[in-house]
């Protein structure tokens, strides 16, 4: 297997999160098509941490007046970064360039202003609301600007950053980040307070959240012991057989289209 670099009442819950202009409560994400294991994305639109592809329109939809991923779009002397402007954080327009602070640089978030520190197209963004320092983490409008990751939103400003890649039997996410399960891969992106589901708890197939790093959400028939239409289960490897695994659950595979690196990747379930 090639490693790669750097809920039933769980809908409900997720309908009740607000839309926020702070970091203090998750982004309500625009809604997405059904995710399942054999769906991939493809194009240019923004992709949720589910992997699912949303147009950058709209009244909460990113505005992009500068372009984060090019580094000449700013006047010299200026950077791109994303502002709040009274609404998510989503809001990419040209700033004064206050610093070179690179993608994963600790940083001190500033929505309001922009003034971060963060280098041109990086945005400083807390992956827990507990937390006072941030991390510069580079902006996009596409997958285009994230190859070989992919472009998702923070769920708690909606600003839209690139997610790399992550190997879910391995710590391979950088702190404050966690592997999650998208469409065809596993991404590094932030978790919220309902990913907590172990082998059996609840989740949502349709977000891919609820489960803890490193698990997969799948259909409820597939998962022994589940009581709901869809449950968290742990990820296996492949090549190395069902041991991996609680019987009768076996090692299959996850995705039915692989991203190049994911195809030894599995999940513990009993095939239909």
């Amino acid at each position: 297997m090639v490693r790669v670099p750097w809920s039933c009442a769980l809908p409900a819950v997720l309908g009740l999160l607000p839309l926020a202009a702070c970091q203090r409560v998750p982004f309500d994400e625009p809604p997405i098509e059904e995710a399942s294991s054999s769906s991939g994305t493809s194009g240019g639109g923004v992709t949720d941490e589910a992997g699912d592809s949303n147009g950058d329109e709209g009244g909460f939809g990113p505005e992009y007046k500068c372009e984060p991923g090019d580094p000449t779009s700013c006047p010299e002397g200026q950077k791109c970064s994303a502002l709040s402007n009274g609404g998510p954080q989503n809001k990419f327009q040209c700033v004064n360039d206050d610093g070179g602070l690179l993608p994963g640089d600790e940083c001190t978030p500033s929505p309001g202003t922009g003034q971060d520190g963060c280098s041109s197209g990086a945005v400083c963004l807390l992956s827990d609301p507990a937390d006072t320092l941030g991390r510069c983490l580079q902006g996009c409008r596409n997958d285009d600007d994230c190859e070989p990751g992919k472009c998702t939103q923070s769920p708690y400003t909606g600003t839209t950053f690139c997610a790399e890649s992550c190997d879910p039997l391995e710590s391979s996410c950088p702190q404050g980040l966690v592997c999650r399960q998208a469409n065809d891969r596993f991404l590094c992106g932030m978790k919220i307070e309902i990913d907590t589901g172990l082998t059996g708890d609840n989740c949502d197939l349709t977000s891919l959240r609820g489960c803890v790093e490193n698990h997969a959400c799948l259909a409820g028939a597939t998962v022994p012991g589940c009581g709901s239409e869809s449950c968290c289960t742990n990820t296996c490897d492949l090549e190395l057989g069902d041991e991996q695994c609680v019987a009768p659950s076996l090692c299959r595979p996850l995705f039915g289209e692989p991203a190049p690196g994911f195809e030894g990747i599995g999940a513990c379930y009993v095939p239909i």
